[in-house]
């Protein structure tokens, strides 16, 4: 396999990296606790906002799918050049209970920024792994040198059941 030689995309990758992080912050304000039984609709909700996300970054076959009673997962992929390889990008975009209020310093799901780092519930677990999948398919404006699936499920917090 070839490695990515294109001098232009450390600048495109910087370039997408405030509507990234804008992302980001829209998906750590929904509380998708996937271990709370009352916040289903806030799993869905978080499963529709990851797939319009998706679309957006130009995967053009995206779908919520669930597996029998399962939280719902997105499902997300586009066929690179004829010969590519096809990459798994991963992640999940439900988070743990953010416990004790007394505990956090702010918001569990309203993001701070306090010294230059983002504070909230799924902001490193694992909402910005959506995010970084997001800024790399993001940064390919010439189209992606692979295939790529992306599955960002909603059930990892709970041990998937």
């Amino acid at each position: 396999m070839t490695p990515i030689s294109d001098p232009a995309l450390p600048s495109r990758v910087r370039e997408v990296l405030p509507a990234d992080r804008a992302d980001l912050e829209r998906l750590v304000r929904i509380p998708s606790v996937s271990a709370d039984p009352d916040a289903a609709p806030h799993l869905w909700a978080s499963a529709s906002e990851v797939a319009a996300l998706l679309r957006g970054a130009g995967l053009p076959e995206v779908d919520v799918v669930t597996a029998g009673d399962s939280r719902p997962a997105v499902l997300g992929s586009r066929l690179g050049p004829p010969g590519a390889p096809h990459v798994l990008l991963y992640a999940h975009h439900d988070v743990q209970p953010p416990g004790d209020p007394a505990d956090w310093d702010s918001d569990p799901f309203e993001p701070a920024e306090r010294d230059g780092r983002l504070y909230g519930r799924g902001t490193a677990d694992d909402k910005a792994g959506v995010a970084v999948h997001l800024a790399a398919l993001r940064s390919f404006t010439d189209g992606l040198p692979v295939g790529v699936t992306v599955l960002v499920e909603g059930e990892e917090e709970v041990g998937s059941p």
